[in-house]
């Protein structure tokens, strides 16, 4: 006896892509816009659903050619040819549609690591760029195709089952025996409830006219800005160490900075702050409050260290676009120049290389030692685009802005005399 209804297994698939199409079908018209976090996120949302219904595809293809499954619905040759023909575009879209996407994934000039939900690396497709074009075109023609085989078989399903009276819906709906009504208005719910979050997902976030950031202004590498300081949970005002300093002579020392110190970096894109640190760091410090003359110090950044809280776009900090991490992987400040600006204020000028560019920089930091213990936090900006950190669309300052505010805070030791 044929089957009269599609096994479990094809109904879960079947439902499973049906929600995650008509999701991404509304997700795909909401990537537009100027850059910003949020038509990132999309983006890296977009690509992750794509790929889990390429593999899903494939398991309901293998799921029809191996299970059994119910005959054909009988008709006129001509909407058996149609149903059969409308299936079968299907698969094309569900396979064709994901596979074009990470082609443009895979030879977009900006490369852009793809992790699955944030989470699973997958890999690009060793093509070449002239798949792009191509490709480009393909997906947009799989967009449209999908939205009128969904109409299609929708319409389909709902001509057999009450113009012709044909128990189609129950075949494919789960608990469905009977009365297919109740059962067929659920499903088209979810479908659309499928459809309004892949419009909604990662909203932009707006503000008032009066809240909005003004344009960026160009800096010069050299502009410092005093700002807060965290560390940990906490938010410490560079001016709010206040002790009486030790009036006794300092010795020219080699000071071993503590674990647990923070290096972090503030960029703004589209006027929304994204923070970020750099989890390996090291520093070379030979200071004296009395001797500034003679003090040094020399900081070497890791950039692959890089974390802003997401992993595509800290694999995307390392390529060429921005810190080129592999030509270039570490970050050096340099400073022979320190001064002392009063109280606990120092200034250290010197030279940043970065990229394969050197240009002036300086530091602010505040200064308390405490017997062969110090304790320092301080600021500063940087022009990214001085150092080419930024190419192609991204070296233009209207997305992300030029200025990168730096903030820095650690314990130090020096040896006992």
């Amino acid at each position: 006896m044929p089957a009269q209804r599609y096994s479990y297994t094809a109904i879960t698939l079947h439902w499973l892509i049906a929600l995650l199409l008509a999701f991404q079908i509304a997700l795909g018209w909401a990537l537009e816009g100027n850059n910003s976090p949020e038509l990132f996120a999309r983006y890296q949302l977009h690509k992750s659903v794509g790929i889990t219904i390429l593999l899903l595809s494939f398991a309901r293809l293998t799921a029809r050619l191996f299970t059994s499954r119910p005959p054909a619905s009988d008709g006129p040759a001509w909407t058996r040819a149609l149903a059969s023909t409308v299936h079968w575009l299907f698969y094309l879209v569900m396979i064709l549609g994901p596979i074009t996407g990470w082609l443009l994934v895979s030879t977009a000039r900006v490369q852009v690591p793809t992790l699955l939900y944030g989470i699973i690396p997958w890999p690009h497709l060793p093509v070449g760029r002239s798949w792009h074009e191509p490709a480009e075109s393909i997906h947009g023609a799989m967009a449209w195709l999908a939205i009128g085989l969904f109409a299609l078989h929708i319409a389909g399903a709902l001509r057999h089952q009450w113009l012709l009276g044909k128990p189609e819906l129950q075949r494919m709906i789960p608990f469905a025996r009977g009365k297919a009504a109740g059962a067929a208005i659920g499903a088209l719910a979810l479908v659309g409830v499928a459809f309004a979050a892949g419009q909604t997902i990662y909203p932009e976030r707006t503000r008032p006219a009066a809240e909005k950031v003004p344009p960026p202004v160009a800096v010069t590498p050299t502009t410092t800005a005093v700002a807060p300081v965290k560390k940990d949970d906490e938010t410490i005002a560079i001016d709010a160490i206040k002790e009486v300093p030790d009036d006794a002579a300092q010795p020219l020392a080699d000071w071993t900075v503590a674990s647990g110190g923070r290096l972090g970096f503030t960029a703004r894109w589209n006027g929304e702050a994204v923070d970020g640190r750099f989890d390996r760091w090291r520093a070379a410090i030979r200071f004296s409050p009395d001797e500034l003359a003679k003090s040094t110090i020399r900081v070497t950044v890791d950039l692959a260290s890089a974390d802003t809280g997401d992993g595509q776009r800290d694999d995307s900090l390392k390529s060429s676009d921005f810190f080129d991490a592999g030509a270039h992987p570490s970050a050096v400040f340099t400073a022979r120049d320190i001064r002392h600006l009063g109280g606990e204020k120092y200034e250290a000028r010197g030279t940043l290389d970065l990229r394969g560019a050197s240009n002036p920089a300086r530091i602010r930091f505040t200064l308390r030692i405490d017997g062969d213990r110090a304790r320092v936090a301080g600021t500063a900006r940087i022009d990214r685009t001085a150092f080419g950190v930024g190419q192609g669309e991204w070296a233009a300052t209207d997305a992300i802005a030029a200025g990168v505010d730096i903030a820095f805070s650690f314990t130090a030791t020096r040896p006992a005399p």
